[in-house]
């Protein structure tokens, strides 16, 4: 009866062991996606709305010297429209591409009522519409943006 239970029990487990492998064994990335994507969206919300010190609690280290360099061309021209703007931007994610080591993605976002400063030395001006992909890195068991360069758009509109 003993060998009859312990025999129900082994195939029991190896039962919910292999459910849980067809659950989780089809996602071959790391991380918590909704991690990545809550973490896109406050940092691209606080990227695009020129709030660059909020930003550095999601990318990784190597990011920062691009977020300082963002910070550092901000002029008072461009502090003044900002200030005007009537609506502050606002961000949509359209597709999360994994990579195959599971460790990268690259995320696609638009971006709406958003300043973009194109050229050193002149004003930043009003874009519409925009989408971007930003890299994305596992660092210390949590994904962070990793910049590369700074946010480059595929422009649509622009005002």
């Amino acid at each position: 009866m003993v060998r009859k239970t312990i025999s129900c029990m082994a195939i029991a487990v190896a039962a919910i062991l292999a459910s849980a492998y067809t659950l989780t064994g089809c996602q071959s990335h790391q991380g918590d996606e909704d991690q990545l994507e809550n973490d896109i969206d406050s940092f691209a919300t606080y990227y695009f709305n020129w709030q660059f010190p909020k930003t550095l609690k999601y990318c990784t280290q190597s990011s920062e010297p691009w977020l300082r360099y963002a910070a550092s061309n901000v002029h008072q021209a461009d502090v003044d429209l900002l200030r005007t703007k009537a609506e502050a931007a606002t961000i949509e994610i359209n597709d999360i591409d994994f990579s195959d080591d599971g460790a990268n993605a690259t995320v696609s976002i638009t971006v709406y009522n958003f300043l973009q400063m194109d050229t050193i030395g002149q004003e930043a001006h009003l874009v519409e519409e925009a989408d971007f992909h930003l890299p994305m890195r596992i660092e210390n068991g949590v994904w962070k943006i990793r910049m590369v360069n700074l946010p480059r758009s595929e422009r649509r509109n622009r005002d």
